[in-house]
């Protein structure tokens, strides 16, 4: 439908359609209250007796309203008239990326390197507000001129998911395009930062390439590519933009970069190559080459040849070994339970003779012996020891063959007698040891105990903190709740909120066992905080807990938020862990 010259709102008047999407249509319109040109997206009008898309366009607003950087489109408005909703934005007239693409085909390696280092900013500041974008692509990413030179504006959270709050689309659903997807993704595993990573390393490959790394007209190809993970590298792409495209398409998500750190890797990157060329476009055949699927691969079937391809070996005159074949001998593997079984009870039929022996080998001639005590003997470094020879010392040898020398009466010592006899103290002396053979007394030397080096343990690990936003859709009112803790000799927790400035709240943070939601510590309450600037943070705690152990445990944040007479008033829980 033709809307041209219709005002809607309070004052935009549309002028012409400058773009369309999947929830709505984008129009170019003139605010008459200041006379400028801005951005109205309009959802489509079939889509509105879907509460799930409407509740996403609203939350579009609430997501930019929260994002103030200089590359992240402004939301100025939104506004219902009849039976459509409307976002007022900024207009952004340089076009996007895929339009710079159509034009120049590829872009250099340098100029590549600093617009992807302003969308990994805004992705960054997303992130850290807990905001993950799910559909970074090249129509996403809008141009405007700045000194000459187009500068990115990041727009499209429509199907940008919250983190730590009910999703809005189906479980295990697949969202994204196809090209600029995550091998997770295609799993419908949850949104992560590392989900806009991976589209960002898609998008600089494309940049520089002219195309995406995986090109296919069928969806399971596709999806068997980004699994695969295996892109082909033009020749001419540098190489540290090569290792930033790598790490960004790590298969684990784990692996690869935070938004964070790719801005100075990339920032490094466009001034090291701001001279280089750009490459120049790809050949229709090297793209259809890219994009015909991969062959399957079957064993080949052979024909039946009457005649050997190559011919015989000739009969060697030495005769070969003979080796009987074992066609039918009993596999080895089905012997590896009884031999290891046979180990066990030959191990414990050695053990058992070893401990009769000691028994045997501890007794005196006719005096039991308690061999469950301890029998400690305590001897400096520097004392000698006397071994009995074999003719001599089979009757008398006692549990201990050592000789030591411990001073008279000292409380709790067992004294040894000549022959190295264990005797307490109100036994009566044995009879002297018959002469020792002529063999020569051996002297050791004992050494002194050593301990291995052991490093010594930090004694607590990282702050580890989750976000949650709260937001009151009514008057578009939004703060971040963030509870941290970190665990060590005990458990440290805190718990922080951010808000636009101008407010003041009270935040309440506890220590939950999660099995039974009994509180273990706390709570604490940090009460007429003040938030100030642009954004305010303001935090309470850390607190110390000393919980039983092998427990499952969270923080619990409890908060208020007040500005300019409206209050909003919610709770986060940080993730489960075990102390």
């Amino acid at each position: 439908m033709d809307l041209s010259g219709r005002c809607v709102g309070s004052s935009y008047v549309l002028q012409r359609p400058i773009g369309q999407g999947a929830t709505g249509t984008v129009w170019e319109a003139l605010d008459q209250s200041t006379g400028r040109s801005v951005a109205v997206k309009l959802l489509h009008e079939s889509l509105l007796r879907q509460p799930k898309l409407v509740t996403r366009f609203v939350q579009e607003r609430t997501i930019l309203r929260m994002l103030r950087h200089r590359n992240v489109v402004r939301v100025r408005d939104l506004f219902s008239v009849g039976e459509t909703i409307g976002l007022v934005m900024d207009l952004v007239s340089g076009g996007s990326l895929r339009d710079l693409l159509r034009t120049e085909h590829t872009v250099g390696p340098g100029e590549a390197a600093r617009l992807t280092a302003q969308v990994a900013a805004a992705l960054a500041e997303a992130h850290d507000l807990g905001v993950v974008h799910r559909d970074l692509k090249p129509d996403n990413i809008l141009l405007a001129m700045a000194d000459g030179r187009p500068d990115t504006r990041l727009t499209d959270f429509g199907v940008a998911r919250i983190l730590n709050t009910p999703s809005m689309t189906t479980p295990s659903a697949v969202v994204g395009t196809p090209h600029y997807m995550s091998p997770e993704a295609f799993h419908g595993a949850t949104a992560s930062p590392a989900t806009d990573v991976y589209a960002l390393g898609v998008l600089l490959y494309e940049l520089v390439s002219g195309h995406p790394p995986y090109m296919s007209d069928s969806i399971p190809d596709l999806m068997r590519r980004h699994l695969e993970g295996n892109p082909i590298r033009r020749p001419g792409i540098p190489g540290p933009v090569w290792d930033v495209i790598t790490a960004c398409m790590e298969q684990k998500p784990r692996l690869r970069p935070t938004a964070a750190e790719l801005v100075a890797d990339l920032s490094d990157a466009a001034r090291r190559f701001a001279d280089v060329p750009a490459l120049p476009p790809p050949s229709t055949e090297s793209l259809l080459e890219q994009a015909r699927p991969a062959p399957i691969l079957q064993p080949a079937i052979e024909p039946v040849r009457s005649e050997p391809l190559l011919p015989p070996p000739p009969e060697s005159l030495v005769p070969a070994p003979r080796r009987p074949e074992r066609r039918n001998a009993v596999p080895s593997w089905r012997w590896a339970r009884p031999g290891a079984t046979m180990a066990l009870i030959a191990g414990a039929m050695v053990a058992s003779a070893v401990a009769t022996t000691a028994w045997n080998i501890g007794r005196s001639d006719s005096t039991p012996q308690d061999l469950a005590a301890p029998q400690v003997v305590t001897a400096p470094a520097s004392t000698t020891l006397t071994r009995p020879s074999s003719a001599a010392a089979a009757p008398g040898r006692a549990a201990a063959t050592a000789a030591a020398t411990t001073p008279a009466g000292a409380p709790g010592r067992r004294a040894l007698a000549a022959d190295s006899r264990p005797i307490s103290p109100s036994a009566t002396p044995a009879p002297p040891a018959p002469p020792r053979s002529a063999a020569p007394a051996a002297t050791h030397t004992r050494p002194s105990p050593t301990r291995s080096p052991k490093p010594e343990a930090k004694p607590y690990g990282p702050w580890e903190c989750s976000s949650g936003i709260a937001v009151d859709w009514q008057t578009k009112m939004g703060v971040v709740a963030k509870p941290c803790r970190m665990s060590g000799r005990d458990i440290r927790y805190q718990g922080s909120l951010t808000g636009p400035g101008g407010g003041r709240g009270r935040i309440t943070v506890e220590l939950q066992d999660t099995s039974t939601g009994r509180t273990v510590d706390g709570p604490r309450t940090c009460d007429n905080l003040s938030f100030e600037g642009r954004l305010g943070t303001q935090n309470c705690g850390p607190e110390s807990a000393k919980p039983a152990r092998g427990h499952s445990y969270a923080v619990v944040v409890s908060f208020s938020y007040e500005r300019e007479g409206q209050t909003l008033t919610s709770k986060a829980k940080g993730p489960t862990f075990t102390w």
